[in-house]
């Protein structure tokens, strides 16, 4: 293991992802018993669907960051940009006495073996389409670390979502939920940043994966058809582009729930990443 992807599995790091209380997935743990004013019926409905989530949902998305670590130090780094930037999503709303976007909460999803996106891309959060996470990749052109970046990002998305897409989510008054559900999302986006400020960009030319991948194909089987498996489409695309850079054209990535992975054209060699 190179020291790279090495210091992504050092025990601080595992225990900060451990120590997160991801507030945004157990959001009915935060609900106010008498707020005022009282929710409306549709608000009532959104409330009760909240409380179902829970627990589940808050341990698939901890399970889903550290198969994306296990992954790609690329995959790892690029989900826990996206939480800390949702994180600050939902703390522009409630510093500015904004509703939440609430998307949906699929008990499907659970299934890491067919749902192969971010999980922060879809349970119970935001970014339900991959519409939505194509305009945010676009209008990023730099990583997010600071937190000045991280707000001023954060703005631009609400005021995306409560316009282009405000059909798309269901909107929940701040006023619903206890205080801590502030403190807590701040507690944890600080505790991500952190981690994105100490590591940095991904560095692919130190990826020594990504370099015994390219051994592989060049020197060890040159005229044979390699299919490299992976569970994440992050992956599958970091692959590709990486594959490409360094000059082996013949380069194809699939993804969907079915199959995703690379495949180099010329019989049968199986990897998986």
């Amino acid at each position: 293991m190179d020291a790279q992807y090495a210091q992504l599995f050092a025990d601080d790091v595992v225990d900060a992802i451990n120590g997160l209380k991801l507030p945004r997935y157990g959001l009915g743990n935060y609900e106010k018993p008498s707020p005022s004013p009282p929710p409306t019926d549709a608000e009532a409905r959104i409330l009760a669907d909240l409380s179902h989530a829970g627990k589940r949902l808050m341990g698939f998305c901890r399970t889903n960051l550290f198969k994306r670590l296990e992954s790609s130090g690329h995959s790892f780094l690029l989900s826990v940009e996206r939480h800390a930037l949702r994180n600050y999503v939902f703390l522009h709303a409630i510093e500015n006495g904004l509703p939440l976007p609430i998307g949906t909460t699929d008990a499907g999803l659970l299934d890491t073996q067919s749902f192969d996106q971010d999980a922060d891309g879809s349970v119970g959060n935001l970014f339900d389409t991959e519409d939505e996470q194509e305009d945010e990749e676009q209008s990023q052109t730099t990583a997010l670390r600071s937190e000045a970046g991280f707000r001023q990002r954060a703005a631009e998305v609400y005021r995306l979502y409560a316009s282009r897409y405000k059909r798309r989510f269901r909107w929940l008054a701040a006023h619903h939920f206890k205080n801590e559900l502030g403190k807590d999302l701040a507690t944890d986006a600080a505790t991500l940043r952190k981690l994105l400020v100490r590591f940095g960009e991904w560095k692919a030319a130190g990826d020594a994966k990504l370099d015994a991948l390219e051994k592989l194909l060049v020197s060890e089987h040159p005229e044979r058809k390699v299919l490299v498996f992976t569970q994440f489409a992050d992956t599958v695309q970091y692959v590709e582009s990486q594959l490409r850079a360094r000059g082996v054209s013949r380069v194809a990535a699939v993804t969907g729930v079915a199959w995703r992975g690379v495949s180099v054209p010329g019989a049968t060699a199986g990897r998986t990443m």
